[in-house]
């Protein structure tokens, strides 16, 4: 931020110091050359002030794109972390629902147990229902 303030003074003064010599104008007897100065001058003054905004305009792009390349860093961390932990949850979940059926599939295999013994002691006494 100094050296923003330190280069827009500098350009400052020297648009000050150009202005006062253009306004002084030619002395008595001079034969032009003043002109030729004074253009010189106002160039100098221009290719100036153009570095001095040049310089500005830079470091706020730059002060500008570290704040966006910060919010885009916590942006991504956030949601890497919210996509974590909803992984872990559907994880929990599955995790449970397996469980759950493989519960239940012990239960139907012994509930099914009866009905199944008295199919194959029907197929042994050729009782088995025909459709």
């Amino acid at each position: 931020m100094k050296r923003i303030i330190s280069t827009l003074t500098v350009a400052a003064s020297i648009a000050a110091l150009s202005a006062s010599a253009v306004v002084a104008g030619q002395p008595a007897g001079a034969s032009g050359h003043g002109a030729a100065v004074s253009e010189a001058v106002a160039n100098a003054v221009e290719t100036l002030t153009g570095q001095a905004r040049g310089a500005a305009i830079s470091a706020m792009a730059k002060t500008h794109g570290a704040r966006i390349s910060a919010l885009a860093k916590a942006q991504g961390a956030e949601a890497a972390a919210a996509g974590k932990a909803k992984g872990a949850a559907a994880a929990a979940a599955g995790q449970a629902k397996g469980a759950e059926a493989a519960a239940a599939s012990a239960n139907a295999s012994t509930a099914s147990e009866p009905g199944r013994i008295k199919a194959a002691d029907a197929v042994a006494a050729g009782q088995a229902q025909q459709p």
